[in-house]
């Protein structure tokens, strides 16, 4: 493991799940998925809205780590969404993207704002295996993909913040989950109550379906060790051409 992967390490054992009681937190988060609701419904139509914002909450945590790691704060962490929002405007979003996009927008955000450490693509590479000609590709598409267009002030914020619709999020996803419960009773209208142990394996394997594993000190960081199917949010799957 490098010195990178051990100090970032560090940073994300003390950072996960400490953000999830945020308001902007959250709002975030449902523009994150509204993302996925939108460009990749067949994704999200199958999942629950918490079990989505569990995964998406675990990127953040990522992020969060990332920004403290680079003695960058966390209320950074609005601008990373709000250019990968004008990215995603652009040229769409699959849920297999989304993590190398907030990566990617995060590499960004910290190369134009932060005062602190200047960012290295190198060390991104190597914290996360990625090639590192692989970080550079994907900036030069994001940055690309939003027109170069890193200016950004509090009321543009404001605006995007407020523009994010959290009743129709919930909506969506209380409709999704009607279907859901709709499918699942006509499987199992004529099978005996699932017993308590049975019923949550199901509820761990639909989270594992879904979200980002925590980082086992036994293992070495890579782009899959934030998801368990698929690299359902991770490397190999690149941001879209702009």
């Amino acid at each position: 493991m490098s010195i990178y992967q051990q100090i970032f390490r560090k940073f994300y054992s003390e950072k996960s799940g400490k953000h999830k009681d945020s308001w902007e937190y959250f709002v975030l988060g449902l523009r994150v998925y509204q993302w996925l609701s939108d460009n990749d419904p067949a994704y999200t139509n199958n999942l629950s809205l918490d079990e989505i914002l569990e995964a998406i909450d675990e990127i953040f945590d990522i992020i969060l780590s990332i920004l403290e790691m680079m003695k960058s704060p966390g209320d950074l962490l609005t601008p990373i969404v709000y250019y990968a929002n004008a990215f995603v405007n652009r040229a769409g979003i699959k849920h297999n993207q989304l993590f190398n996009l907030l990566l990617t927008s995060t590499i960004v955000t910290l190369k134009f704002w932060s005062e602190s450490a200047p960012t290295n693509n190198k060390m991104m590479a190597d914290i996360f295996e990625f090639p590192v000609n692989d970080i550079n590709l994907m900036e030069r598409r994001f940055l690309c993909g939003i027109d170069y267009n890193l200016q950004l002030n509090q009321t543009q914020i404001d605006n995007f913040l407020s523009k994010i619709n959290i009743t129709s999020a919930l909506k969506d996803s209380c409709k999704q989950f009607s279907r859901s419960k709709m499918s699942s009773s006509n499987v199992n209208i004529v099978s005996s109550s699932p017993s308590s142990s049975s019923s949550s394996s199901s509820r761990s394997n639909s989270i594992q379906k879904i979200s980002s594993s925590s980082v086992n000190s036994n293992s070495p960081i890579n782009a899959n060790s934030f998801s368990t199917t698929a690299a359902a949010y991770t490397h190999p799957t690149p941001i879209a051409n702009c």
